[in-house]
């Protein structure tokens, strides 16, 4: 009975990993896409500029708001994945201030990180992030832990 279940629970896994995706595909590798119905939109690219204090260390990415805007509240990414790694990235609220964007990481209050769910559609690197709880409008990025190479959006 136990190897039944094993089977079973190995036939599941495989099928899931075999589904087809059958939505729209990233242009560029590497580069995190906003889902919207059938319509993906590049996510802006930034190097943030980091300065490191007593406080932690600062993120500063340059303009008071991305262009990028999306009014979903709980908003789907997907990647085509070569170098970059989906399940690395991690999503922080922004402030703005002084006509740029910042989020301080490491200090006595570093910010709270957005949960996401990371599943891999296909065999070629497609990944989907999903954000788990809704984001209030604001700025927002996602940063691979020691790079400073950043994704923005605005929630609208």
């Amino acid at each position: 009975m136990p190897h039944r279940l094993w089977m079973l629970g190995l036939v599941v896994a495989l099928s899931a990993v075999a589904q087809k995706y059958s939505g729209p595909l990233p242009a560029k590798p590497d580069l995190p896409y906003i889902k919207q119905a059938a319509t993906l939109i590049p996510m802006e690219t930034a190097e943030a500029r980091e300065e490191k204090g007593a406080s932690g260390t600062r993120y500063a990415i340059a303009g008071a708001s991305s262009p990028v805007r999306t009014p979903i509240s709980l908003p789907v990414f997907l990647v085509k994945a070569e170098k970059l790694a989906p399940g690395r990235l991690q999503l922080y609220r922004m402030e703005s201030k002084d006509g740029h964007r910042e989020y301080v990481l490491g200090g006595a209050n570093p910010p709270d990180v957005i949960h996401m769910e990371v599943t891999t559609l296909t065999a070629d690197g497609l990944c989907r992030m999903a954000v788990s709880d809704p984001l209030d409008a604001g700025e927002y990025v996602l940063s691979g832990e020691g790079s400073t190479q950043v994704f923005c959006f605005q929630v609208f």
